[in-house]
């Protein structure tokens, strides 16, 4: 009775268009009213504040205010100049480094939307004026926005470990890895994708004094992910201290460095920063009554008894669960999906076999492919208002990267020492 009340009027909210995060609060009141819990409103307050108040969480919005002063310091376009000097003579290198750029900046900014905006600002218009298909451009962009996700600096990462109970540190170090591995699936993609379509690349010579100007010009920024991962295996910092000393760095870069940033554009950053955090809290802190009334209504046992009781392999186990985060993703945004699923899938996961790590990185990586999928793809919306175009001509173009997302996934479960061969070796 208390589950029925419970997912069926969260379903049905979420089917009107009511924010996740009031169809959650609003469905944990109703289950507490009429599903005979025996519980006082008080203690839906007290679970509501108890669910925001965890230190780790104070990463994310350091995190992306770091982003946002790198952002507006210059950042995007020295990444981009440099990753052009790299790739840009490759056929469709405007495509690679597109990717290599999305790679970098994800790796500071720590948001997949935030990756995808400030990088598709810039390459969407430039690759349509070299001769790419601004549709292809915006595919592009979609899809590599997700490296935002699966970086140094991850936001949905972060949820994770706190979700999970799982070493922070530790997921971020064990990123590394998949994320490039990720990057590079995407840039064969593009690449095949470029050749068969006669895309065009730079025949301009080479001017090394350029490619060292621009390369000194980048180096701060790509010192950013050095810093934070450096300080969390040496084992000088927290993860959230991490992410204080990123903010600090990133100031001092905007300011002395770059000499970009002005010091008026501080309050637009913090408040671009506390925005996406607030939206993120607010789910987070109502997510843990729903998610407790999940656990003791014992909603994850029963799951998992019934996935066991199916007496399917391992591996077929995995292969369910990922196929159920995928379609969950379809149709939720990323983080209310993590929290809503995580408490129920990873148990089972683990129990299949699949590490903590392994499984963080496999999970997020999955729900990722709904940021570049139609309907609710986050990324889409972003690309399809920066290049003025429809959704079913950008998504035309974003089969390629469905299919190389797939085999990513399969690698990430298949090969456990991609996510936890870093972890290992520097002992977090």
């Amino acid at each position: 009775m208390t589950v029925a009340i419970l997912i069926g009027s969260f379903s049905l909210m979420l089917l009107i268009g009511v924010p996740i995060a009031w169809c959650m609060g609003v469905a944990s009141i109703l289950a507490i009213y009429f599903g005979h819990l025996g519980l006082p409103l008080e203690w839906f307050a007290q679970e509501t504040l108890r669910g925001a108040d965890a230190i780790s969480l104070a990463a994310i919005p350091l995190f992306l205010f770091a982003g946002e002063l790198m952002n507006r310091g210059g950042l995007t376009v020295r990444i981009m100049r440099l990753a052009e000097h790299v790739f840009g003579r490759i056929t469709g290198g405007l495509a690679l480094v597109n990717v290599a750029t999305a790679l970098v900046y994800g790796g500071i900014s720590g948001s997949a939307t935030a990756d995808t905006g400030a990088v598709g600002s810039i390459m969407i218009p430039e690759m349509a004026k070299r001769g790419y298909p601004k549709a292809f451009a915006a595919a592009v962009t979609a899809a590599s926005g997700t490296l935002g996700i699966i970086g140094p600096q991850s936001v949905v990462l972060i949820l994770y470990g706190v979700l999970t109970n799982t070493s922070i540190g530790g997921l971020l170090v064990a990123a590394i890895l998949p994320g490039t591995f990720i990057a590079a699936t995407f840039m064969i993609t593009s690449y095949i994708v470029a050749r068969r379509h006669g895309f065009p690349r730079n025949d301009a010579p080479v001017n090394w004094r350029e490619i060292g100007r621009d390369a000194l010009g980048a180096l701060p920024a790509l010192l950013m992910p050095a810093l934070v991962l450096g300080s969390i295996i040496g084992g000088i910092a927290t993860a959230t201290e991490a992410s204080a000393l990123a903010v600090v760095y990133s100031f001092l870069v905007g300011i002395f460095v770059y000499r970009e940033l002005p010091l008026r554009s501080l309050y637009s950053a913090a408040a671009a920063a506390a925005a996406t955090t607030g939206v993120i809290m607010m789910i987070m802190a109502l997510a843990t009554p729903f998610a407790w009334i999940l656990t003791v209504q014992q909603v994850p046992t029963d799951a998992a008894a019934w996935i066991t009781g199916l007496h399917t392999s391992p591996l077929m186990t995995i292969v369910m669960v990922l196929l159920l985060l995928k379609v969950v993703g379809f149709w939720l945004d990323l983080g209310p999906a993590l929290i809503i699923l995580a408490p129920i899938l990873v148990p089972i996961a683990l129990d299949a076999g699949m590490t903590p790590y392994q499984t963080g990185i496999a999970f997020t990586m999955t729900l990722g492919i709904g940021l570049f999928t139609p309907p609710i793809g986050t990324n889409i919306f972003v690309v399809c208002n920066v290049a003025k175009i429809d959704m079913w001509s950008v998504s035309v173009w974003l089969v390629p990267y469905w299919i190389a997302s797939v085999v990513c996934v399969a690698a990430l479960v298949a090969f456990p020492w991609l996510n936890d061969g870093l972890p290992r070796l520097f002992g977090v």
